[in-house]
């Protein structure tokens, strides 16, 4: 079987074409991941209310994705902005008063749904550095790095809102 130069090249949403190792697909293939775990953890999810705001969040992802894509052209794509912002801050403003103060790291597990969004969470901090390097070649709409960065806030929240409702304790970490 041959390969041609299109099977290592692709289109983004901007009409450029690029390989598929583009910095811009990169970031985009991060989000869509992100997108995934999140996906994951509503399948463990008992009730709905959590797994309507992680839905939520997938539509943002989607806008995020799309304004990546559009990175580097003048093109008419969707974009994050302040109501999504507001969102993720009343998200973490409800939460907050659901779980206890943390003053220790806790360590990132629980039950199944807890600890997928744990690793979204992770992942979610792994996006808002790719976005970072992406803003050194491209001019990256900081709404997009401050959304990344209230998104591993939020999920970090529902992590532990979860796993306390699902009867798992937080186990700290003690320094040795």
């Amino acid at each position: 079987m041959t390969t041609g130069k299109n099977d290592y090249e692709t289109f983004l949403l901007s009409g450029q074409r690029v390989y598929k190792d583009d910095e811009r697909l990169q970031a985009c293939g991060a989000v869509d991941e992100l997108s995934c775990i999140l996906g994951v953890a509503k399948a463990f999810l008992v009730d709905g209310e959590v797994a309507e705001i992680l839905t939520r969040i997938q539509d943002h992802l989607f806008i995020i994705g799309s304004q990546i894509s559009a990175l580097g052209a003048e093109v008419d794509a969707p974009r994050i902005g302040g109501e999504h912002l507001e969102y993720l801050s009343n998200v973490i403003r409800e939460y907050e008063g659901r779980v206890p103060r943390l003053t220790r790291f806790i360590y990132p597990e629980g039950s199944p749904a807890g600890a997928f969004l744990h690793l979204a969470r992770a992942f979610a901090r792994k996006c808002e550095r790719i976005l970072v390097g992406l803003s050194r070649r491209f001019e990256v709409d900081m709404a997009l790095i401050t959304y990344m960065n209230r998104l591993s806030k939020t999920l970090f929240l529902l992590a532990r809102y979860v796993n306390m409702r699902d009867g798992f304790g937080e186990r700290t970490w003690t320094r040795p």
